[in-house]
């Protein structure tokens, strides 16, 4: 017994108890991000990731397995929705972009395991395959369990969930860290019953906004919760999990017209993600409640996008008017995309047309538009501009406006796409 444990044991209450360092399971510079999420992957952890289906669960227990790889750490995967070759496909997109010698280094050291058998029987597979000498797979750094709910196990599956537990705690026994993959609910909770939250030492919890992942933590035995998003990027070409650099709330504008009497009318937004485990709420001063409501409800049918209890601030009334002008929806819906999305809109962008619930942008008066181009030629609006109209409209511009681009819109992501042109899926 050395000097700190035998101070310890002549002592009372908890000064009489060994204090227990956690060692941590090393993750390469490219995942550096993670780990100071985390504080520390610890060796022998129970870690879960929750979230819906295919927004990146997987993508990042990968990617933890594989950093481990390369480093010539072996990981045990277990599969219950996809298969090996899959996974491997999945794999070889993560590295694509590494060497020759770190790709096979880290794939070698990353077992497949498609699992077709009772939950029941993960303790046993753990003790003959992982932990015996004469194990397969003896040596392992880290088990992913991909998923829990794979097998279509129900909520009130009790006695299925306690193996996953003993499965885990005996992981955790021999220093073996484990990584459950888990769904969510529609409402957006945890899949499973409560007891899988106490059984496990770190919740990741990730939501989708398109290319972002944010990821909350509610529960961490390591270190502090994060219950604030904490934004990550998905590459386009890689799929790879990255720290994005937009983690405060934006405020976002974008500019319109209302005729000679209001050249530059600016909408205002902010969006953002509220604590895990609050409710949204909308703040917007004087706006009708219900418009505001439809508006997001249009926006949340673009692909890839969860407004769902999100926070928004709009501000886009015209001084001395108490009322909302619905011309002002599809700039009011770019403001709150531009926010929601952290990428500014170009201040020489101009956008007119009301929205309708299945995103067609409808027309606006002629007149309207007859306005605008006045309201250029003399100078009111200084070019180079960029407007964004309803595609009946765009005719009406007559050419030789120099600087002038005017693009047509049918539907809102035609709005969103030619502003930000990066967004469109390839």
């Amino acid at each position: 017994m050395d000097q700190e444990q035998t101070s310890a044991a002549s002592e009372k209450g908890l000064l009489g108890v060994e204090s227990v360092k956690h060692e941590g399971l090393a993750l390469s510079g490219r995942l550096r991000w993670f780990r100071d999420i985390v504080t520390e992957f610890v060796r022998g952890g129970v870690y879960l990731i929750a979230g819906e289906p295919g927004i990146g669960k997987s993508t990042l227990a990968l990617q933890i397995a594989l950093d481990l790889g390369s480093q010539g750490k072996k990981s045990v995967y277990l599969l219950t929705e996809q298969s090996a070759a899959e996974l491997k496909n999945r794999a070889m997109l993560l590295l694509s972009e590494a060497d020759l010698k770190t790709r096979e280094r880290a794939m070698r050291n990353v077992e497949p395991e498609e699992w077709r058998y009772e939950t029941s029987q993960l303790p046993a597979f753990l003790t003959h395959n992982v932990i015996s000498s004469t194990g397969k797979y003896k040596g392992a750094s880290l088990i992913v369990l991909d998923s829990i709910q794979g097998q279509g196990m129900p909520s009130a599956a009790t006695k299925q969930y306690n193996h996953i537990y003993e499965f885990c705690r005996s992981a955790k026994a021999e220093g073996i860290t484990t990584l459950l993959v888990g769904h969510v609910t529609k409402r957006g909770g945890i899949a499973g019953p409560k007891t899988l939250e106490h059984n496990v030492d770190c919740i990741l919890y990730m939501r989708r906004a398109l290319t972002y992942r944010p990821l909350f933590v509610p529960k961490n035995r390591f270190g502090p919760a994060r219950f604030k998003p904490i934004p990550l990027e998905m590459d386009s070409s890689t799929t790879e999990l990255k720290l994005s650099p937009h983690s405060e709330t934006v405020s976002s504008v974008a500019r319109s017209f209302l005729g000679k009497n209001y050249p530059n009318v600016e909408t205002q937004a902010a969006v953002s993600l509220p604590r895990y485990g609050e409710r949204g709420q909308i703040t917007a001063p004087g706006l009708p409640k219900k418009e505001i409501e439809q508006l997001l409800s249009c926006i949340s049918q673009l692909e890839d996008i969860d407004i769902e209890d999100l926070s928004f601030t709009i501000q886009c009334r015209l001084p001395g008017e108490l009322t909302f002008r619905r011309i002002l929806g599809l700039p009011l819906a770019m403001a709150l995309l531009s926010s929601y999305l952290q990428k500014e809109i170009p201040p020489h962008h101009i956008y007119i047309g009301e929205l309708d619930l299945q995103r067609r942008v409808r027309d606006v008066p002629d007149a309207l538009v007859e306005e605008l181009q006045e309201a250029i030629e003399a100078g009111l609006l200084q070019p180079p501009l960029r407007i964004f109209c309803p595609e009946m409209n765009a005719w009406i511009f007559r050419e030789g406006l120099d600087a002038v681009t005017v693009v047509g819109c049918d539907r809102l992501e035609d709005a969103v796409y030619n502003t930000w042109p990066e967004l469109k899926k390839r």
